[in-house]
């Protein structure tokens, strides 16, 4: 049934909890760019397209209301459900509505709206750069469906509210005058449009209670400011000579001259009382009239309830509003629960998980039995980050398309869209906490074994599917020789270039080779060892010099360094306390004592061990060389040390640096400070040459050893 719904309309039912979201909806996507295109049509009152509602009953879904993340929200018996058009009416509702409160329950409100609606929204009236677009200049309103959506585009500001800025004048709590007097009610409104009309500004966020509450309403007490305030100012040009009484006055007054030449004072001081008040008038009606638009809607009746995860599958599938990710928890929520497909993974994601003694072994200098995958990253805002999402809907589907440890089914196809979209509601509930107790797993073990700080910064995303798949296993979880296995395969993937090119089907054939290799085959990734840091045009010598033409290092090597350096849980270069640098600490921004005097956050700087402008020549600065393909820009140059480490350095001459840095300090980093001096005679160039070349070959030598001897931790276990 098709039929039109006024924007007011759609507000009230949705403050009802008779408009609702369905939970298998995506969260809120929209960027603030596309919310203020969306406000240019509607103030320019361009139609804004369809709707797709569907009648249904209180607990046909579980549900959310528009706008907001959290999932207590109470809905009315009989509701429509929203299943098209989440993105456009949310930004509307945001925009119109005061949906972050007052200064008694904003941050509860700021806390649940999604991220991107954190704004307030307003119209500078003042702004005469381009168009006059509302008639400010004479106060003379214009008919505004003349003007394109990109002239109004010019005139909107937002306002981004956050915990920070909680004293400024547009910010919910907002509630005392310069004198420190607290304000409520009318004197409050008063302050804050006096200060909104001092800017110019003209408040969206409250129209609709300007439309449904009787009282007198910030957008009036601003458009009344705005309006006298403009009237004075066009009175003292009037009284300069640069602007004509009769011009402004005529078109409300029309027997203005007459009033002139009899000097009527009083019925002039009333013409510019009109004046402002028809602006005000005009301003306010068009203003309101926004919300009296009507969108197209189509609603379907209660009968299509057990299609409608079809139907939005449908009309999404073909478009590009939704991904594959959207489209499984739409297939998911067709088996009625209480939480949506993304809040149980994220459940997950952020609980505590019991670390495994092979990972445990690890821990220098501390003891920790407990871990949470949120320090890396893997959600946030009530999103799943896209490595975690992209790799789950991956190993879903081989887990719901085969069986464990069995490989005759498992092909590349299992990991492209449309295998993942043959999946079943049934096996995607069923097969979602053993997926995501996997990932999870493997980002504990990127973290403890590996150096990752955070997810995002996995340069090949497929490295987290065989990991994940081989520690599904509860077996393998606990086992020290299966986590010694996986870290072998690990770096020298990553340092032999395996997953330079096709990825996808690396990956398929890797989580088999792996899993055999874990079950007591031939090892066969030593060829992939061979090749650590020697991979032509990739991570070779040559490369990690800076010295191709072609070749450039590759994110994935620069960032490889320096994680497998922070992996073996070096020393802080702090010289007066021993600090040990590890991933997990660095995550969670751990409370460090770096002296009796001096305790703050563990944070970490990507450092230059051998300063940029040690040796600079005439013309040269640091910048310059930050800049461009220089050799000490290398990632053999480089490694973590502490943001604090590195302000007490950062000023030392290189001869004060590093005698001040031990051998206990440096060897874990693959530094042998005392080769870090320039010899007599040396050139610039074959000094910058020789170090990183001694570092490169130290870091080599390490690694592979590190490696054998993660392979004498399988054999030992086998005999």
């Amino acid at each position: 049934m098709d039929s039109a719904k006024k924007i007011n309309k759609l507000f009230i039912e949705n403050s009802e909890g008779k408009l609702v979201l369905p939970n298998f909806q995506r969260g809120f996507e929209w960027k603030v760019e596309e919310q203020k295109k969306l406000l240019s049509s509607v103030l320019t009152l361009l139609p804004i397209g369809s709707i797709l509602l569907l009648e249904g009953e209180k607990n046909d879904f579980a549900t959310r209301q528009l706008c907001y993340s959290d999932e207590d929200f109470e809905q009315n018996d009989e509701c429509l459900y929203l299943l098209d058009g989440q993105q456009r009416t949310s930004t509307l509702r945001a925009i119109f509505s005061n949906l972050l409160g007052d200064k008694d329950n904003w941050e509860e409100k700021y806390d649940n709206l999604y991220k991107a609606l954190r704004y307030r929204w307003f119209i500078d009236v003042k702004k005469l750069q381009s168009e006059d677009v509302f008639g400010y200049d004479n106060l003379k309103f214009k008919t505004i469906s003349k003007y394109e959506p990109g002239q109004i585009y010019e005139v909107i500001v937002e306002k981004k509210i956050t915990k920070q800025n909680k004293n400024e004048w547009f910010h919910p709590r907002f509630h005392k005058e310069e004198s420190g007097n607290a304000l409520t009610g009318h004197r409050l409104k008063n302050l804050i449009a006096k200060r909104a009309s001092e800017a110019g500004l003209v408040p969206l966020y409250d129209i609709f209670d300007a439309v449904n509450i009787e009282e007198k309403s910030l957008l009036e007490y601003t458009l009344e400011r705005i309006a006298n305030e403009r009237v004075n100012k066009l009175k003292a040009e009037v009284a300069d000579g640069t602007r004509s009484l009769v011009d402004l006055l005529q078109a409300s007054t029309p027997d203005i001259e007459d009033l002139i030449a009899e000097d009527n004072e009083d019925s002039i001081a009333f013409a510019w009382s009109s004046l402002a008040t028809d602006w005000k008038k005009d301003m306010f009606n068009y203003l309101k009239g926004i919300l009296d638009q009507e969108m197209h809607v189509i609603q379907l009746p209660a009968n299509e309830i057990s299609r409608a995860t079809a139907i939005y599958e449908s009309i999404n599938k073909g478009g590009v509003s939704l991904n594959t990710y959207d489209l499984i928890v739409a297939k998911a929520a067709r088996i009625r629960s209480e939480r949506t497909l993304t809040q149980k993974i994220i459940d997950q994601l952020q609980g505590e998980i019991e670390l495994s003694a092979g990972l445990l072994d690890t821990i220098i200098g501390g003891v920790q039995t407990t871990w949470t995958s949120g320090i890396m990253g893997t959600f946030g805002d009530n999103k799943i980050a896209n490595p975690i999402r992209d790799q789950y809907l991956n190993l879903l589907s081989i887990f719901s398309h085969t069986n464990y440890g069995e490989f005759g089914e498992l092909k590349i196809d299992l990991i492209k869209k449309e295998k993942q979209l043959e999946i079943s509601s049934e096996k995607i509930n069923e097969n979602t906490e053993v997926t995501t107790k996997a990932l999870v797993r493997a980002c504990a073990f990127l973290q403890f074994r590996c150096g990752k700080l955070n997810i995002n910064d996995l340069n090949y995303k497929l490295m987290l599917l065989p990991i994940a798949y081989i520690l599904k296993s509860d077996e393998a979880w606990a086992n020290r020789s299966s986590l010694a296995k996986i870290e072998y395969w690990y770096w020298s993937s990553l340092f032999g270039g395996s997953y330079r090119e096709k990825q996808g089907q690396r990956c398929i054939d890797d989580i088999e080779q792996l899993y055999q290799w874990i079950q007591g085959g031939e090892n066969p990734f030593e060829s992939r060892y061979n090749r650590i840091l020697n991979s032509e045009d990739y991570s070779n010598l040559e490369v990690l010099l800076n010295q191709t033409k072609d070749a450039s290092i590759p994110a994935a090597i620069h960032n490889g360094i320096l994680e497998y350096i922070l992996s073996t849980q070096p020393r802080d270069f702090y010289p007066e306390k021993e600090i040990l640098l590890n991933a997990w600490d660095i995550a969670g921004e751990k409370e460090i004592a770096f002296s009796d005097s001096v305790t703050r956050n563990l944070k970490v700087e990507d450092h230059h061990i051998y300063p940029l402008g040690a040796d600079l020549t005439i013309g040269q600065s640091t910048r310059e060389i930050r800049t461009r393909k220089h050799i000490l820009n290398s990632p053999l140059n480089r490694t973590f040390i502490s943001d604090y480490s590195n302000s007490l350095i950062r000023d030392k001459s290189p001869e004060q640096y590093f005698r001040s840095l031990t051998d206990v300090t440096t060897w874990r980093h693959s530094i042998n400070s005392t080769e870090w001096r320039r010899n007599e005679g040396e050139s610039i160039k074959d000094f910058h040459e020789r170090l990183l070349t001694s570092r490169y070959n130290k870091l080599l030598e390490n690694i592979k050893l590190e490696l054998s001897n993660l392979k004498q931790v399988r054999e030992a276990q086998l005999s």
